[in-house]
């Protein structure tokens, strides 16, 4: 992508990351989004763990007309 995408809500630049989940022995937990590129891991190869901690909890809202998914990433208070 060489240009910067821009919120099509507030008209802002947004900011790079990547979504993330990962679940062990049949537990599940949500995705989270990470700010910047995921550091590669020496176990996994992927994000390490330390990135998935600091990231932020994903939100998913769904329209029931249009079936279009919007995901947030709201900033924990």
């Amino acid at each position: 992508m060489s240009k910067q995408p821009v919120c099509l809500v507030c008209k802002k630049d947004m900011e790079p990351g990547f979504l993330t989940d990962l679940g062990h022995f049949d537990t599940v937990r949500l995705p989270r989004w990470c700010p910047g590129q995921p550091e590669a891991s020496f176990w996994s190869g992927e994000a390490k763990h330390r990135q998935v901690d600091e990231g932020l909890k994903v939100t998913a809202y769904r329209c029931p007309e249009c079936e279009a998914l919007r995901l947030y990433a709201p900033s924990e208070a």
